[in-house]
């Protein structure tokens, strides 16, 4: 399959990042670089865009299984306290009333 250029007005369409932010992330060597296509005008590679922004989507959704997985071994925790679960529970809960 034939690689597309997409311009900045595109990039910026996808991403919801303002031109500023995309080149910081660029300069950091966060964001993908573009393709000089003359003096004054650049594109990016859409596939390398869209690889990126599939990038992000799986750090949040990593970042949601650690938290889930966190949460889960909290309640595993105190369920293994018995019934000294329920009185830290009632402690916390007087605590921020």
């Amino acid at each position: 399959m034939a690689e597309r250029f997409i311009t900045m007005v595109e990039v910026r369409q996808r991403v919801a990042l303002s031109k500023t932010e995309i080149y910081r992330k660029i300069n950091k060597g966060n964001f993908p670089r573009p393709v000089p296509l003359g003096s004054q005008k650049v594109v990016w590679v859409e596939s390398e865009v869209a690889a990126w922004m599939a990038e992000r989507l799986a750090a949040r959704e990593a970042q949601e299984g650690a938290e889930v997985r966190a949460a889960s071994g909290r309640r595993a925790q105190a369920a293994s306290y018995g019934g000294q679960a329920r009185l830290i529970d009632r402690v916390v809960d007087r605590g921020a009333a």
